[in-house]
């Protein structure tokens, strides 16, 4: 059996307060996120932690396709939760055309405690 496996992983963590900081700006969240993702927080009032699990995950996601956020921006990058609450990515622009043209398959996990988010991101073809 030929194994033609592609992967490539990126990893991400981010300190709580760095986002409760960024929060006071009225800009942040339309500048790095959907508006999927914002009803989304709105839904959970806000959650500082939710906020930096989506903002780990957009910066795994730069990282496994190896152009950080150069070539992408952070609002094509939808993380959004199943009825279950498992992260799912939903992609846009730039980013859905490189998934559609490599054959990407996304895996996401995201964790956080009471001080750091983490999300890794497993780029499978």
């Amino acid at each position: 059996m030929a194994s033609n496996l592609y992967i490539r992983t990126g990893t991400a963590i981010i300190e709580m307060s760095r986002i409760k900081n960024s929060m006071k700006n009225k800009r942040f969240l339309a500048q790095y996120f959907s508006a999927d993702e914002i009803r989304f927080f709105v839904k959970h009032k806000l959650a500082t932690a939710l906020i930096a699990e989506n903002f780990c995950v957009k910066m795994a996601f730069a990282k496994a396709i190896g152009t950080g956020m150069r070539i992408i921006r952070a609002q094509d990058i939808s993380v959004l939760r199943d009825r279950l609450g498992s992260p799912f990515v939903i992609l846009e622009g730039y980013a859905k055309m490189l998934e559609e043209r490599e054959g990407l398959v996304i895996n996401v996990s995201v964790d956080h405690c009471r001080e750091y988010a983490v999300a890794s991101v497993i780029l499978n073809k």
